[in-house]
């Protein structure tokens, strides 16, 4: 992936209680001339204020940079700080929720995580260097589907058997010719592992259209301190015809016999320093399927043919096997991809 080009570069010196609020506004002040909506640059803003309040309760003087980035016909704003001291003694107990700097308007760098696209942390390594955090944040294209969706999309969960709350959550994103679906199982079940599937969740949903390895890096900061979660995703691109898939853990998966796309598992746990997923793109043809789900649901049994389910949607075809294959004591998930149902009312 290469480097974005600086098209601009403001940097503020952070030294004394007040400049982390002329930081936000110049933050929100680049985010709006950059084209980011009122609320994405209220966003920027936050960040911008939570970075430059790392730095005066971290260390006794440091700076923050603000950047338009370029990127291809992408456009951004890069938010960097260091600071001049000891730095952030533990960086991964800054991404848990609730670890906010006194004052600021964020939760701690868990909130920088979510709230930007990409975020790098440099921990302290050198006597009297701090820490470097860099955040970038891109403008969203409008949407801009010029070809019908031929894919339908449909999902079934339920917590485990005298259980309240779900551990399983699943996703479903729809945007211009394209769409991100997945299955996040937390680990064990019970509220721990609800609290772990929604950190992941709420990720994923907000970073839809970023790259998978950039999906997986973000989720695993979310999780922290959290159970953590096993998860795959699929992204489909109807106008490309192709699938890109990736996943970390024993989220199990069933294919049409026919389907080109091959699945490489990784073993590990998504907020427990998790492997980086391993990503394969594929063709995706009309008639293919794909059937995404949890451990909750029993593995031993064989995807029906197409002509089969001919008039059934992918929802109905995630709830039948939900009902048929889950088992009682655990969370369960379903979550299909098939042709669009067709049209029989004329």
């Amino acid at each position: 992936m290469s480097e974005p080009t600086r098209e601009q570069t403001e940097r503020h010196e952070i030294t004394q209680d007040g400049d982390d609020i002329l930081v936000k506004q110049a933050a929100e002040s680049m985010a709006a001339a950059i084209g980011f909506e009122e609320s994405a640059a209220a966003e920027i803003g936050i960040v911008a204020v939570e970075l430059a309040s790392n730095v005066l309760k971290h260390a006794d003087s440091g700076e923050v940079a603000l950047s338009h980035l370029t990127d291809g016909d992408r456009e951004g704003v890069r938010i960097e700080s260091f600071d001049v001291g000891p730095g952030i003694a533990n960086v991964d107990a800054a991404f848990e929720d609730g670890a906010s700097t006194a004052g600021s308007l964020g939760g701690g760098l868990g909130a920088v995580n979510r709230l930007m696209h990409r975020l790098t942390v440099t921990a302290p390594g050198e006597p009297d260097f701090g820490t470097k955090v860099v955040a970038d944040r891109w403008k969203r294209k409008p949407a801009s589907a010029t070809r019908p969706c031929p894919l339908s999309f449909g999902a079934a969960s339920r917590p485990a058997a005298n259980e309240t709350v779900n551990g399983d959550s699943f996703v479903i994103k729809r945007w211009d010719e394209q769409a991100l679906v997945g299955v996040i199982d937390g680990l064990g079940h019970g509220a721990d592992a609800h609290e772990a599937s929604m950190a992941a969740t709420e990720y994923v949903e907000t970073h839809y259209d970023s790259r998978m390895e950039a999906i997986f890096d973000g989720t695993e900061r979310a999780c922290r301190g959290t159970r953590g979660v096993v998860m795959a995703l699929a992204r489909f691109d109807w106008d490309a015809e192709t699938v890109t898939f990736a996943t970390v853990g024993n989220i199990n998966y069933k294919l049409t016999d026919d389907t080109d796309l091959t699945v490489v598992p990784r073993r590990g746990v998504v907020g427990s320093n998790g492997p980086d997923p391993k990503v394969t793109h594929s063709e995706w043809r009309p008639g293919d399927r794909l059937v995404l789900f949890s451990d909750g649901v029993d593995s031993h049994w064989e995807l029906p043919p197409a002509r089969s389910m001919a008039d059934e949607s992918a929802t109905v075809t995630a709830r039948r096997l939900l009902d048929q294959h889950s088992k009682p004591h655990d969370d369960a998930t379903v979550l299909v991809v098939s042709e669009q149902v067709a049209d029989h009312s004329d």
